[in-house]
């Protein structure tokens, strides 16, 4: 099911599928004909889809600099532009050039990243509304909207949140929460192929996005944690998808599931032995709550993994047992879906600790040797790393802002425990929210810095400086800064050649850093909401654009204001929106 939308105003009509001469109706009927003045304007207003050009998988590989195409821009997850037009000596002057009005649900929680190419700015709306907009100034030029089953289990927003789309050839693809894999046609918004990978009824869903390398589309099941929401809108305690989550390959051209790897290991599959002989309806989690990175050199794919389900290991069944693959990094073989290796950052998890988010592949020093890196921070807020083509371990670096690993082996990285459950007057740090949640740091070639916001909130002094936002040197291993305040940050992070670092706050702010020393060189004005989703930028007719969708807070932004109280008395209009800046 679904449907592409003409939209527009009066005779200010952009046709979705084909330039008519009738000016379409609402929802794409047919109305009276367009004057040859409005056939003209109709053109115009439409060229910017008629200049879109295939992503190749050169492009895909090395995005044009004006271009976003990834997740965090590129395969290695840097989130880091080439672009200099905005820079450290001109970043003050940033205005907003304009904004598009997305949905007003209180629930639409705002998690995502827009993609850029050849100057169209796709964007995912709430529910599975997919736009393509002008991204010079925010024209609609097609919407589809895939219609949800009558039956689909009544989910609160951040189940519904997405995180990233793909694109690649002339295709869009778009995963969507009750469980298929969609292909668009870039220029015009029609459905060219749809796949189901689950029953949606399972309750798993589609969180993050697909990762496209050359003719395959891989994409991964979240949801698949204890909490989840039933039917009727309640909570069933310790309910999880039965056999955890997945990550599959789909033909780019067909849509045709080509492979399956599970990440909750199944009886008879590699590592089905370590969760102490459960029937695979009891084993549950190893969610993919973010699309994984790609390294084209080793043809490898890595994804990191959620806690388990349940979160006791008691009332799973699974006391002192490993539980492949939970909370770790995968490497798979993109074309077969074949596990290269993996690094388990915590086993046995009783502590829900998930590792589910970013992999930056990024060079390191350790022990005066240079190495390929995959690094990466789980809920506890440990920078940690490890070797890209084997999964040896090389470093692990603690800001102080857990407990729970109470030692870290220097020579392996395996981390001794906090006994299940605390001892007398122990509280567990972080706590479920973590030290740090979705949103993903990013990198700079410019400085070798890992940039990280971090929330410590109870190892820290609560109530006076519990946000920390935090710039690891990865060839000292040392943080070159430490930035402490009262507000956190609360969005993704990325960088520039500019010598720039983008970050916003639940205070409604967004915020331009130096990448050197941390210093705020530019501040927005308030925005309408939260800001709680992935800024980028990109590049159109030579000028270059800042980009940010704001919305509903979420978990992540509530835990922040819950933090700093008082941000709740600032919160704006509850409606999401997308909010573009540009120099004068």
């Amino acid at each position: 099911m679904g449907r592409v939308r003409a939209v527009g105003a009066c005779l200010v009509v952009l046709a979705a599928v084909q330039v008519s001469a009738q000016v379409p109706a609402a929802g794409g009927g047919r109305g009276r004909a367009l004057t040859p003045y409005a056939q003209a304007r109709l053109a115009e207003l439409r060229a910017p889809l008629d200049r879109l050009t295939p992503v190749t998988g050169e492009m895909l590989r090395n995005p044009p600099p004006g271009d976003w195409l990834h997740w965090r821009r590129t395969y290695d997850g840097w989130a880091y532009s080439p672009l200099t037009q905005i820079n450290r000596n001109n970043v003050k002057d940033l205005k907003v050039s304009w904004t598009f009005s997305m949905a007003s649900p209180s629930d639409a929680v705002n998690e995502f990243t827009p993609l850029v190419h050849d100057g169209i700015l796709f964007l995912w709306n709430f529910g599975d509304t997919i736009q393509a907009l002008d991204a010079r100034n925010g024209t609609l030029l097609w919407q589809y909207v895939h219609d949800l089953p009558k039956d689909y289990p009544k989910l609160p927003g951040f189940y519904r949140t997405k995180r990233s789309l793909g694109i690649g050839g002339n295709k869009l693809i778009v995963p969507t929460i009750d469980m298929r894999v969609i292909a668009l046609d870039v220029k015009t918004g029609k459905k060219l192929w749809d796949v189901s990978t689950d029953d949606y009824k399972s309750e798993r869903t589609y969180n993050s996005g697909p990762l496209i390398i050359r003719d395959k589309v891989l994409v991964g099941a979240g949801n698949c944690s204890p909490g989840s929401a039933n039917k009727d809108g309640g909570k069933t305690a310790g309910y999880f998808p039965p056999g955890g989550c997945f990550i599959t390959g789909h033909d780019l051209e067909t849509g045709k599931e080509l492979w399956r790897f599970n990440t909750v290991a199944h009886v008879g599959e590699p590592g089905g032995e370590t969760w102490n002989n459960l029937p695979d309806d009891k084993r549950g989690g190893s969610a993919i709550w973010e699309v994984g990175q790609y390294d084209p050199e080793l043809n490898l794919t890595y994804w990191g993994t959620g806690s388990p389900s349940p979160w006791s290991t008691v009332t799973r069944g699974t006391f002192g047992a490993t539980g492949l693959y939970m909370n770790s990094t995968l490497a798979l073989n993109p074309d077969t879906g074949k596990l290269v290796w993996y690094y388990q950052h915590i086993p046995s998890d009783p502590y829900d600790q998930d590792y589910a988010f970013e992999r930056i592949v990024a060079p390191v020093n350790v022990k005066g040797q240079r190495r390929k890196a995959v690094i990466t921070v789980g809920k506890a807020g440990i920078f940690e790393a490890v070797d890209a083509a084997t999964g040896k371990f090389l470093f692990a670096k603690d800001p102080g802002a857990q407990n729970v690993a109470t030692a870290i082996d220097p020579e392996t990285g395996v981390k001794t425990l906090l006994p299940e459950p605390p001892p007398p007057g122990v509280t567990r740090c972080p706590g479920n929210i973590g030290a740090r949640n979705f949103p993903a740091g990013a990198y700079s070639p410019s400085t070798n810095r890992y940039y990280l916001p971090i929330n410590d909130t109870c190892m820290g002094k609560m109530g006076e400086t519990p946000a920390r936002f935090l710039a690891l040197d990865l060839f000292t291993q040392e943080f070159a800064w430490d930035i402490r305040s009262r507000v956190p940050q609360s969005t993704g992070l990325f960088t520039t050649a500019g010598g720039l670092v983008f970050s916003a706050t639940p205070d409604r702010y967004f915020r331009a850093f130096d990448d050197r020393d941390g210093k705020v060189l530019w501040e927005s004005g308030r925005l309408n909401d939260i800001p709680n989703a992935f800024p980028i930028t990109y590049m159109v007719d030579g000028k270059q654009y800042i980009a940010m969708p704001v919305g509903n807070p979420g978990l992540q932004g509530n835990s922040a204001m819950g933090n700093a109280p008082e941000l709740g008395a600032v919160r704006g209009a509850a409606s999401s929106m997308l909010w573009v800046w540009q120099l004068p």
